[in-house]
Parts: structure tokens; C-alpha cells; sequence
């Protein structure tokens, strides 16, 4: 009952569930909305494609990948959805990279910052408990130093200011609609990788919740030295143990060859001592 009540008591911004439901919602709606102003606003077909791809086709590969953790297929391979989330905003920053050479604006700086500030976010937490974050070492690189909520607030942050740019800027209502929705997606997507780096940090503490993940880490290495000095002294025992058993075997080896060789000679001195018996009776015969 405990944990039931605890479980209703989460707040709705720290419940990864709801969040994951807010962010397909909230796509479906920004595609839907988007498509509708495309033609409202009496574009062409190549017109309302080029829209689709501009603007939509994040969001469409990010909607599959939030579908998809939905399902027990999406839940059993969440490691190599994440791999291809992280390399969509890879892309997605080295585009916000080129518009920032293109057109040197306040906003696109904002929005190159925004990205790379994200990705960096992604690599850093959805990688942390894959082959990849052991293999290159990514726990020494000086982007993990950075806090999850030092990241969170940084991307909150840049997302208010991009959002104040875009709204200055645009004078329709169409892109003032889509630049709120945009910087709501973004907020709820900064939201569930937060949770997510929470959760780890939680698994990573697993007893103590207030103690540091330093102190985890040097604890561990004491559990594991302490491990190296037990191994150590238990293959010692077991070579002094398995050098006096091969000595105690060769001794015994030693002794049986022993009494075989003082067998074989006490056979011949009877053999021999029987065959002059034999010779001295046949003297005496004749």
C-alpha cells in the first residue's frame, strides 16, 4: 500500500510515463497543425513536402521512437533506439552548425547552442550503461562532469531565450503557434532524458541515496582490492597445497620404486642361490 500511495504521489513532471504520453500527443498535434497552416495558407504539393522534411521530419523519427518504448519490442532493444536518436541530433546539430554560417543571426547561434548543448546531453546519458560508455571511457570525459541538472536548465534556458527570439521575429500567427509547441517539445524531451540520468543516478547509489557517486566509486575500488588481496591469498595457499601433495605423491612414487627394485634383486640372489643348489647336488651325484 506504501508504494502504491508513494506511486500516486509522483508529480506529473516526474513521471517518465506521462511524459513519454505528452510528447506523442504533442507531436501529433504539431504535424497535424503544421500540415493544416501548409495549406491553409494555399501551398503547392512540393511546397507541402519540402515543409514535411524541413520541419516535421525530426519529429516524425522521434514520434516512432517514443511509439516504439511503448512496446515490449521498443522496451527489450531501448539501447539501439537510443543509438539512433543520438545520431538524428547528431545530424541535427552539425545542420544548426552550416545555418549558423550561412545566416549569422542571434537566433540561429541560440539554435546551433541549443542542439549541441542536447546532443551532448543524449551521448552522455543514454550511453552510460552501453558497451560504448566502458569501451572509449566516456566516465573520464569532462562533459560527465556536468551535472543532469546542469544540463537541464541549460537546455530550459536556451529553449526560453530561442522561443523569445521567434517570437520577435515572426509577425503571422501560424509560426507563433508552431515556435510555442516547438519550445514545449523541447522542454518535454530535455524532461525525459533528465528523468532518465535520474534513474541512473538512483540505480548507480542503490543503497544510500544521499551518498555521492565518488564515494561509490571509492568504495568500490576498496570492495576490489580487497578481492585481489583474498584471490591472491588463496592461489598461494593453493600452490603451497598443490606443491605438498605432488611432493608427498612423489615420495610415495619414490618408496614403490624402492621396494620393487629390492624385490627384483631379492629374486635373483634366490634364483641364483637355487641354481648352485641345484649345481652341487649334481656334483655330489655323480
Amino acid at each position: 500500500m506504501e508504494l502504491e500511495n508513494k506511486k500516486a504521489e509522483i508529480e506529473w513532471y516526474d513521471n517518465p510515463g506521462f511524459i513519454t504520453n505528452l510528447i506523442i500527443g504533442l507531436i501529433a498535434v504539431v504535424i497535424i497543425l503544421s500540415q493544416s497552416f501548409a495549406v491553409n495558407n494555399n501551398l503547392s504539393t512540393h511546397e507541402i513536402l519540402s515543409s514535411i522534411i524541413n520541419h516535421n521530419s525530426v519529429y516524425l523519427i522521434v514520434l516512432v521512437y517514443f511509439v516504439a518504448l511503448k512496446t515490449k519490442i521498443g522496451k527489450r532493444y531501448f539501447d539501439f533506439l537510443n543509438v539512433f536518436l543520438i545520431l538524428l541530433y547528431f545530424i541535427t546539430s552539425i545542420t544548426s552548425i552550416l545555418t549558423v554560417f550561412q545566416s549569422f543571426s542571434l537566433e540561429t547561434l541560440v539554435d546551433c547552442a541549443l542542439h549541441i548543448v542536447l546532443f551532448v546531453y543524449l551521448f552522455h546519458t543514454l550511453f552510460r550503461r552501453t558497451r560504448v560508455w566502458r569501451e572509449f571511457h566516456l566516465a573520464k570525459s569532462p562533459f560527465n562532469e556536468i551535472k543532469n541538472d546542469g544540463y537541464f536548465y541549460a537546455i530550459i534556458v536556451l529553449t526560453v531565450v530561442l522561443l523569445a527570439l521567434d517570437l520577435i521575429a515572426t509577425t503571422e500567427l501560424d509560426g507563433t503557434i508552431l515556435s510555442i509547441l516547438d519550445a514545449c517539445y523541447m522542454v518535454l524531451f530535455a524532461r525525459y532524458v533528465f528523468l532518465y540520468g535520474c534513474f541512473l543516478d538512483n540505480k548507480e547509489k542503490k543503497i544510500n541515496p544521499n551518498t555521492s557517486i565518488e564515494e561509490i566509486k571509492e568504495k568500490v575500488e576498496q570492495v576490489k582490492d580487497k578481492l585481489d588481496e583474498v584471490v591472491d591469498d588463496i592461489t598461494d595457499s593453493v600452490t603451497d597445497a598443490v606443491k605438498s601433495a605432488t611432493a608427498i605423491v612423489e615420495d610415495k612414487l619414490d618408496e614403490k620404486k624402492e621396494q620393487k627394485t629390492e624385490k627384483k634383486k631379492e629374486s635373483k640372489n634366490t634364483k641364483k642361490k637355487t641354481t648352485s643348489k641345484k649345481v652341487s647336488k649334481k656334483k655330489e651325484d655323480e
